[in-house]
């Protein structure tokens, strides 16, 4: 018994010996290969590859080392022989057609990947692993095949969808890979979200976007009864950007189910915060028509409104026409609901409207009188309504009530936001009078102010007025600049540029000059005299490049030609500047983003 176990226990030790041999062998045999030495990682994975021929990481090992080494006469030797040991494993074959492919015997290796087509028998485990073989290759045409063999010996064309979506992606076949995933909603509705989820991930793909409205637009004409594929046009509309289209499809589907109008209004919102408001307006009308007793119709009819005014107030795509049908908008608003507390908000906006776009002075002054005189009406906004008051009465040159209305806020609200934004217009307005040292003592105490904007505000107005105060021995030129800007906000802009040009005509070079220039291209600009506004920014950047406001200049410039001018050479032109010449520019990193999505980049 004792010998017995003493036998056992010498066996176990020899092989305790061999398997430490093998492990030290392996890891010498892994570290050539890493390091490149191929031809001394073969020799010692053919060692262990003898020994234990069915280990496949040593037969993988040996075979990508030959295929390094150009070895391919050793490298079908060795595949020829596992093959003979597993018969039933197609991937040796694909594996025989790669050191085909490799050693220019392309006939061949298409025979050896053809005999793996033949020799399926319809296994999905299988069909998945041959496929994944062939991937691995870059053999996508062959993984196709292999794909939709498993097809038809299943008699279920529904089976690989994904791994053959994923494939035509992955060769750029647009078409193709939206067919599959189409076929995929058509088996089942309930894959919208999926498939949208895909399309979402590859939309950038060559071709994919056209493809895909190309057949949705098909599908809707073929299958009538079936919402998915308007939901799924609807979904790529609305990321092109083409709200107009989403809303034909939208609409289609809202009048087939009889729907509520819950997707309009959800499409008219997304319209509103990309800036599409034509859109939006279309779609909160199309609301508004479903009748007083629809679900959506008050806050269409609201919302319509808004998406009015925004258009004109945060953009220069705005007609006359236009104007004048948010003022009738407001005008019914007020008919329909009455001059009330609840309608302060339409009552203000009307105001601004009749003050700054149709120029009715008297009008506005008299509807924000209308609001103070409310009872009820809260401090707050009674003291704000008065600081848009104020403004209404600088427009009209009635600069003294003005400075009596923002004293009043002042002193009504003097540890408060609003009484800062009250004693900042004033400071300002003091400015625009030439009263530059009263002012300048003003905007000291409010660069200190709690609202952000108004400490920026504060510290601009009074780095510009010291910086300019300092350069000469009167205080002219300056009267003439803070006299055309208030006539700029006066809506007298012809009166401005005549103050503005006489500062270049009467005082050449002088340091107010950057300045001189970007007024004139702003006031341009706002009347979408878009080349005359180019013509003064390039001026003021051909003999002020080393100026402050050089950077302004550019990026205002890049701004009009990609949003207004459509030259996006241009644009990115001027955004280029900003980033290679004054990249301490705060507006760089806005210019960087601009210029790369001009350009193409995926951010």
């Amino acid at each position: 018994m004792k010998k017995l176990l003493l036998s056992i226990l010498f066996i176990f030790g020899l092989l305790l010996v061999a398997w430490s041999q093998v492990d030290k062998t392996q890891a010498l045999a892994k570290q050539y290969y890493q390091t490149g030495d191929y031809q001394k990682a073969a020799a010692m994975f053919e060692e262990l590859w003898k020994q234990e021929p069915n280990n496949t990481y040593y037969y993988s090992s040996l075979y990508n080392c030959y295929l390094r080494l150009n070895e391919y006469s050793e490298a079908e030797i060795l595949v020829k022989k596992q093959s003979k040991r597993d018969k039933n494993n197609l991937s040796y074959i694909i594996d025989l057609g790669y050191i085909y492919s490799q050693n220019n015997r392309a006939k061949d290796a298409q025979e050896q990947y053809d005999l793996v087509l033949n020799s399926l028998l319809g296994d999905q485990n299988e069909i998945r692993s041959i496929a994944n073989k062939f991937l691995g290759i870059r053999q996508n045409d062959y993984a196709i095949k292999s794909y939709l063999k498993g097809r038809e010996l299943a008699k279920d064309k529904s089976l690989y969808t994904f791994e053959l979506g994923n494939v035509y992606l992955q060769d750029n076949q647009a078409k193709e890979a939206v067919s599959t995933y189409l076929q995929l909603l058509e088996d089942n509705p309930n894959y919208l979200n999926t498939v949208q989820s895909i399309m979402a991930n590859n939309l950038d793909k060559k071709g994919l976007q056209d493809a895909l409205e190309t057949q949705l637009y098909s599908l809707v004409q073929k299958n009538t009864n079936r919402n998915e594929y308007n939901e799924l046009l609807i979904w790529l509309f609305t990321h092109q950007g083409d709200y107009d289209q989403a809303l034909i499809q939208a609409k289609a589907l809202d009048k087939r189910n009889q729907e509520d109008g819950f997707r309009i209004i959800n499409l008219a919102n997304s319209a509103v915060q990309e800036k599409q408001y034509d859109a939006a307006i279309d779609a909160y009308r199309y609301l508004q028509s479903k009748g007083e007793s629809g679900r959506y119709y008050q806050l269409a009819k609201s919302s319509q409104i808004n998406a009015q005014k925004l258009k004109l107030t945060t953009t220069l795509n705005y007609t006359q026409d236009d104007i004048l049908s948010l003022e009738q908008s407001y005008l019914e608003h007020l008919e329909k609901f009455g001059k009330g507390l609840s309608t302060v908000p339409a009552m203000r906006d009307l105001a601004h409207l009749e003050a700054n776009y149709l120029h009715q002075l008297k009008l506005a002054i008299s509807l924000l009188n209308e609001i103070i005189a409310l009872p009820n009406l809260d401090k707050k906004t009674k003291n704000e309504v008065k600081l848009d008051l104020g403004d209404y009465y600088v427009l009209d040159g009635d600069v003294w009530e003005a400075t009596l209305l923002y004293a009043q806020v002042d002193k009504d609200e003097k540890d408060s936001p609003i009484g800062e934004d009250a004693r900042y217009r004033n400071a300002r307005l003091s400015y625009y009078k030439g009263e530059f040292e009263w002012s300048q003592a003003q905007l000291g105490i409010l660069k200190g102010a709690t609202t952000e904007l108004i400490a920026n505000n504060s510290l601009q107005l009074s780095v510009f007025i010291m910086d300019n105060l300092g350069l000469d021995s009167t205080t002219t030129t300056m009267e003439l600049f803070a006299d055309a800007e208030l006539m700029h906000i006066q809506n007298k802009d012809k009166k401005a540029v005549e103050l503005l040009d006489s500062i270049l005509y009467r005082y050449p070079g002088h340091a107010l000059t950057d300045d001189v220039y970007l007024k004139k291209a702003q006031i341009s600009f706002e009347n979408r005299n878009f080349n005359e506004a180019i013509n003064n920014l390039n001026a003021l950047l051909l003999n002020h490049s080393e100026d402050i406001l050089a950077d302004n200049a550019l990026f205002m410039l890049g701004d009009i030609y990609q949003n207004y001018l459509n030259n996006p050479e241009k644009a990115m032109e001027a955004y280029k500047s900003i980033i290679t010449d004054y990249s301490d520019s705060v507006l760089m990193v806005e210019a960087r983003k601009r210029f790369r999505f001009l350009r193409g980049d995926d951010i």
